[in-house]
């Protein structure tokens, strides 16, 4: 078989970390195979699909090196790739349906829907549509129409049992019969997103839909269309959510959820995909590795995945994780490519800053865990705190400057001499290391203080002191 698999994000927001998990999960499984990957574009809905929505999406999935084979900017042998540009296509299959007698039209105005589904709940049965509209005569119909009604169209659903395997979930049985006749068109003929996914997923011979959990109460639906247009029927897997640590599903209230958003905030791309990796799937351990298991690329996962090692059991989303996992990225960096990132994650760095910053890195590298940290680390290189973690202690601050005064500039020399300064009036050294730090830094814990300390200079570091005493 000739694996083809598809990604249709809707283009009515930034792309969510969710759905690139997907996105990746569909990639590995198809390069596994030897397969095809689609990127398909599910812009039905006019009113909240928006063209840099669209763009957004391909540019972050581009961004975390998730690269498909046919797609809505590329083309393909199957496209059009936007729904919008297949409208045409969904008719010609409700036609078909129709005049198999598999589908029919519906003249239920909403209040008459509404009052039944009021009255199945008043008997405490389910909720489902009646197919009162399923055996109109001629005569009938003719008289919705001449009322002005303007019919939907409703699949007319077999009353049985469907049995399908999920790859992850395993067997699942569902009795058809609970969701009565659906609805696959609208009034003014459009095909609902189900109903054109489905004519999709045929015409562009998906042959597994790998897609999440909020999908699964669907598939039954789609099984049963595709059987009624008499096409083969592709296996189906359902991911689960992405959980926040609080046990709930990732939204905005737990901070950042789009992969723009993390990009911004520092997190490299690799580290990023990598980290998506690790939520539902484990990279087969290789003790002959000396790297932690967990840091791997798109590239090898590609050797080893395979959808049946995907749990079933909803991931955890913790974005400490991620900074960890982001951190040994960074560390894994050269300094001359670091300093190229961080030229382009901080605006505010110009290429004047280059000789300090290449002092910098070595310092900060091994605390950083985004990029953004560079600044936090080493923002006192670059502008004098205006603000301290606590309050400064006079006397500490001008043993140190007299200390500072008279020593030689180098590690060394400035080490001894605040020691011996620190013994000769009766202080901890430590504590007048860290009075001198908070003054320099303005914060208890940065880089290694005597090393900045020969970054800034010796003026520099005695105009600071002076200015705090």
């Amino acid at each position: 078989m000739n694996v083809r698999t598809r990604i249709a994000p809707s283009p009515t927001g930034y792309l969510h970390v969710g759905t690139a998990h997907t996105a990746l999960f569909n990639y590995l499984f198809a390069k596994h195979s030897s397969g095809v990957f689609i990127l398909r574009i599910d812009d039905t809905d006019p009113l909240r699909s928006k063209k840099e929505y669209e763009d957004s999406i391909l540019r972050g999935l581009k961004l975390l090196g998730i690269k498909w084979d046919e797609g809505a900017d590329i083309g393909g042998p199957y496209g059009p790739y936007r729904q919008s540009e297949r409208i045409g296509r969904y008719r010609q299959y409700i036609d078909q349906l129709l005049k198999q007698d598999k589908a029919y039209y519906c003249f239920c105005t909403p209040e008459e829907l509404e009052k039944e589904r009021k009255e199945q709940k008043e008997k405490k049965i389910p909720t489902k549509y009646s197919g009162k509209c399923s055996h109109l005569t001629k005569q009938q119909k003719e008289a919705f129409q001449n009322e002005g009604r303007k019919p939907v169209v409703r699949f007319r659903t077999p009353q049985k049992r469907i049995v399908f395997r999920d790859m992850i979930r395993g067997d699942i049985d569902v009795d058809a019969s609970l969701f009565g006749d659906f609805v696959i068109a609208r009034s003014d003929g459009s095909a609902l997103l189900n109903f054109a996914a489905t004519v999709d997923d045929i015409e562009m011979k998906i042959t597994h839909v790998i897609r999440g959990e909020d999908f699964l109460n669907l598939t039954p639906r789609q099984l049963l269309l595709t059987e009624a247009l008499g096409h083969p029927i592709p296996q189906f897997a359902h991911l689960s959510f992405l959980y926040a640590p609080d046990r709930t599903k990732l939204s905005k209230r737990h901070g950042a959820t789009s992969v723009t958003e993390y990009i911004e905030m520092g997190i490299l791309p690799e580290a990023l995909v990598n980290y998506l990796m690790t939520l539902g799937w484990s990279m087969p351990k290789d003790t002959s590795q000396a790297k932690p298991t967990d840091l791997f690329g798109v590239k090898e996962a590609v050797l080893s995945f395979t959808i049946e090692a995907v749990q079933k059991s909803a991931p955890i989303f913790d974005i400490e994780k991620l900074r960890w996992m982001n951190g040994e990225y960074i560390r894994a960096k050269s300094d001359k490519e670091l300093k190229e990132l961080i030229y382009q994650h901080l605006s505010i760095l110009t290429r004047e800053h280059d000789a300090l910053v290449d002092k910098i890195i070595p310092l900060v590298k091994e605390r950083m865990k985004t990029l953004a940290e560079f600044m936090s680390l080493a923002g006192f290189f670059f502008e004098r705190p205006k603000a301290f973690e606590r309050p400064l202690k006079d006397a500490h601050l001008k043993v140190g400057r007299v200390a500072l005064e008279s020593c030689a500039w180098n590690h060394d020399a400035m080490e001894k001499s605040i020691r011996d300064a620190a013994d000769t009036a009766k202080l901890k050294a430590r504590d007048l290391f860290m009075e001198i730090r908070i003054a320099v830094t303005g914060k208890t814990v940065g880089p290694p203080l005597l090393e900045s300390l020969e970054i800034l200079g010796k003026e520099e570091i005695l105009e600071r002191l002076n200015s705090k005493i």
